[in-house]
């Protein structure tokens, strides 16, 4: 009888024991498995496109000094309506000829013995934006405004008119660039990555590249641009 219970609790003893190792193995796989999955790789792809410029974008304009504000206003008007109306004769669009700005503003003389100041004239000022699409005639629209009028130079800018295209073509080699980086890294860990749980198209400004100029070179006809080539970027960012 005595012999019965010290087997029947021994059992007992066994039972409880691998109940406890199954639930302690249990705990260790859940805990090793939830380590693993909180393995995260981040990686960032980058691209660049080199496109040669089919447009060039210049600004300039006229200002103009006046005893009073419409007379100012009115030699800027005169001299502007003349240059586009020369512009036009050399085949620029209308559509390729846009007004930025317009501006009247006085003139002061300040009498620094008694701190006092007064109006003693006006200027009137216009700004043009001339997209030119033919680079054989951009010489020439440079001299036919100073000749013109113009006497304002704000910048020469390259671009090209079909950027999407090429920024889709760097957008695609940036994430391939990306999905590269993240492979390299699963094999030196020994990891399966699987699909990315997050892409991001990072925001990256293109800017033209701006060539300045001083009024006096601008105008030589011996003056010779360039447009070079314009530079496109994509950046991308996986998340594993």
């Amino acid at each position: 009888m005595k012999s019965r219970k010290i087997l029947a609790v021994g059992l007992a003893s066994l039972l409880l024991l691998a109940a406890f190792l199954t639930i302690f193995g249990i705990k260790v796989n859940a805990s090793s498995g939830s380590a693993q999955s909180k393995t995260e790789v981040t990686v960032r792809g980058q691209a660049t496109i080199y496109a040669e410029p089919d447009i060039a974008v210049l600004t300039f304009g006229v200002i103009s000094e006046g005893n009073r504000a419409e007379t100012a206003y009115f030699q800027t008007s005169s001299k502007i309506n003349r240059v586009i109306s020369e512009l036009k004769k050399l085949g620029i669009n209308s559509k390729d000829i846009k007004t930025l700005r317009m501006n009247v503003y006085p003139k002061y003389s300040y009498n620094k013995d008694d701190g006092t100041s007064k109006i003693t004239g006006f200027y009137a000022s216009t700004d043009l934006n001339i997209t030119v699409r033919d680079f054989s005639k951009l010489g020439k629209v440079v001299d036919t405004a100073f000749k013109n009028g113009i006497n304002t130079f704000s910048s020469l800018t390259f671009d090209v008119s079909n950027s999407a295209t090429f920024y889709n073509q760097a957008l695609s080699k940036a994430l391939e660039n990306a999905k590269q980086k993240a492979a390299t890294l699963a094999k030196g860990l020994g990891i399966s990555l699987g699909k990315p749980k997050s892409v991001t198209e990072n925001t990256y400004i293109n800017t033209p590249p701006i060539v300045y100029k001083e009024l006096a070179s601008v105008s030589s006809s011996s003056t010779q641009i360039q447009p070079g080539t314009i530079e496109i970027k994509a950046e991308v960012t996986l998340i594993y």
